[in-house]
């Protein structure tokens, strides 16, 4: 029987090159996209509606489509989503492949997430007045965990709303993985390019790579510094935040100043970690 395998993630994460990895195996009928649908999966409004039918007229289009190409792959293989986009259309994928479906928790230190995000300018003011904020989640959206982020919301840095992101959606994948009953792999972007997280992975796909990938080649067609690191420590003062690190084994303030600087605002050499 072949399974459909999604990757649940916040992005800046190392996707990409995950993608290009597992497409370069050449495993005999399997499928590997990376962000098939982008934003017309609709992440923010999924969340709260949880099926695509009960989306605004029109949204739901897309999503149905890509679950119809995917039943046609599953006929003749395996298939692999990388892209973060999909994560809040996860619950109704394990409805609509139940029994065929399979879920990676890949999950990245909270800091250097957030940094990561600023460069693509996430919750950033826009550089034109008439352009839009790019608002990953918000704590107004329907069905998020933290709403108590609401009154907090006006005073928060870019950083700090980049923070809110990264412990909603983490929050929602340990959610997801008590409740759905799915066979589960959590895997850490620090293992998955230092240590045997790459190898277990290949164990859960039922995959054969008889090559060592190298992990040092930088995939990320993405790769801006950023404007500001803002105070980087103030996760402390986020206790949903710290909740969620405890739980995923992650020591929030665990990490360089210096590292950040050079990464995010000087410059990163391409034999270095890709996001």
């Amino acid at each position: 029987m072949s399974l459909a395998t999604f990757v649940l993630s916040t992005g800046r994460c190392g996707t990409q090159w995950l993608a290009h990895h597992l497409g370069s195996i050449g495993a005999s009928g399997l499928t590997v996209e990376h962000e098939p649908l982008s934003n017309n999966y609709q992440p923010r409004r999924m969340l709260g509606a949880g099926d695509p039918a009960k989306l605004e007229a029109g949204l739901d289009a897309p999503i149905l489509a890509h679950a119809d190409e995917i039943e046609k792959r599953l006929e003749t293989g395996d298939y692999i989503e990388c892209g973060h986009p999909c994560w809040s259309t996860l619950p109704y994928f394990a409805q609509r492949f139940a029994g065929r479906m399979r879920v990676i928790h890949l999950v990245r230190h909270p800091v250097p997430t957030a940094c990561s995000w600023l460069t693509h300018q996430a919750y950033c003011p826009p550089f034109l007045p008439h352009l839009p904020e790019k608002v990953l989640l918000s704590p107004f959206d329907a069905g998020v965990q933290f709403p108590e982020y609401q009154e907090r919301w006006p005073s928060l840095t870019p950083y700090e709303k980049a923070l809110y992101y990264w412990t909603e959606i983490n929050a929602f994948g340990l959610g997801f993985e008590s409740s759905s009953g799915l066979p589960w792999l959590r895997v850490t972007y620090e293992d998955l390019f230092g240590g045997q997280g790459l190898a277990a992975l290949h164990e859960f796909l039922g995959l054969n790579a008889a090559t060592p990938a190298d992990t040092g080649l930088r995939v990320d067609q993405f790769q801006y510094l950023s404007g500001g690191l803002y105070d980087w420590q103030s996760i402390a003062s986020h206790p949903q935040a710290l909740q969620v690190c405890q739980q995923l084994g992650y020591e929030p303030l665990s990490v360089s100043g210096q590292a950040l600087q050079q990464r995010y605002l000087g410059g990163l050499p391409v034999s270095s970690s890709p996001v």
